[in-house]
């Protein structure tokens, strides 16, 4: 397709356009969950109407309203005199357009914050736009990836637990229980308020139906007392027969001619399907039997047994 010299400066101003007509925007999260005693990040950027960014001067201020009403409860000059409703920290560079701002010692309540930027000269906004914060008495459980574990033994798991870090200062600790002797712990911190912590094991049958949880424990503000939240998964795991025996009924010495009762017991998940009896008379070996109890005249040599799994 040909496009003449007209068009094309047509397509470039349409361009310069969507670039240079910026408006008044402030870029927030739409929910942010906090704990009651402790601080709350809220990560908060903006954008300003073409040729106001030279109004954006060391004079400039942040504010945060509270509500629809819009009620004052941050003042960033105010910062460090115990004059605010909530006291905090803008950490943001306001210069940068950037107004990401640390709200301590919150009490619980779900309303919402909108931001405001105040300067000594006509650059003044109210950003219509909110972010909720929901602010509960205990925090909310971590999560565990993948939520199950199915697997055949000697398979390597991972495992990820991951807790929300909503006050920057207090990020959560997290444990796994039981510390399992082969378990390699790798922490780290995500930009998005969340932090985690990896778990990596090889599972073995004595890892069947074992009950792994990660705990998360936030300590609070203001000397108020920790909270914690638990998350658990039970671990199934595919394993072929161990640990078989053969239990004889009655035990010890018997009468000539008398029957004894054989029973064949072993661990297997799943339970074993089948069992096979055999008869070994020096280097001759005849099946005498096919299931978990046998009952026999004793004869000189004990028959044994072999289970096998379940075949699926």
């Amino acid at each position: 397709m040909h496009i003449t010299g007209a068009e094309r400066l047509i397509l470039i101003g349409g361009l310069l356009q969507g670039v240079l007509c910026l408006d008044f925007a402030s870029l927030l999260p739409q929910n942010i969950k906090a704990l009651s005693g402790s601080c709350v990040a809220i990560p908060c950027s903006f954008t300003l109407q073409s040729g106001f960014e030279s109004f954006l001067t060391t004079s400039c201020k942040g504010i945060w309203k509270k509500g629809w009403a819009g009620v004052q409860v941050f003042d960033s000059s105010l910062t460090g005199k115990g004059l605010n409703k909530i006291q905090g920290n803008l950490t943001g560079n306001l210069q940068q357009k950037e107004c990401t701002t640390i709200l301590n010692d919150l009490s619980s309540f779900n309303d919402y914050f909108s931001f405001k930027i105040d300067c000594d000269n006509p650059l003044k906004y109210s950003f219509p736009e909110p972010v909720t914060i929901n602010v509960k008495e205990n925090p909310s459980k971590p999560t565990l990836s993948p939520a199950t574990v199915n697997v055949m033994e000697g398979t390597s798991v991972s495992l990820i637990c991951s807790a929300a870090a909503p006050c920057p200062s207090l990020p959560p600790t997290l444990t796994w229980t039981p510390t399992l002797s082969d378990s390699v712990e790798d922490l780290q911190e995500t930009p998005n308020q969340v932090i985690t912590s990896l778990l990596n094991f090889t599972a073995s049958h004595v890892h069947h139906g074992e009950k792994i949880s990660c705990t998360a424990l936030y300590k609070r503000q203001a000397g108020k007392s920790d909270k914690s939240s638990e998350t658990y998964l039970t671990v199934a795991v595919l394993y072929s027969p161990k640990n078989t025996s053969v239990s004889v009924s009655p035990s010890g010495s018997v009468v000539e001619g008398s029957s004894v009762t054989l029973t064949c017991s072993s661990n297997a998940n799943p339970a074993v399907g089948r069992y096979n009896w055999y008869r070994v008379i020096g280097e001759q070996v005849s099946t005498v039997g096919a299931s978990r109890m046998l009952t026999v005249q004793p004869l000189p040599r004990t028959p044994q047994c072999q289970s096998l799994p379940l075949v699926q």
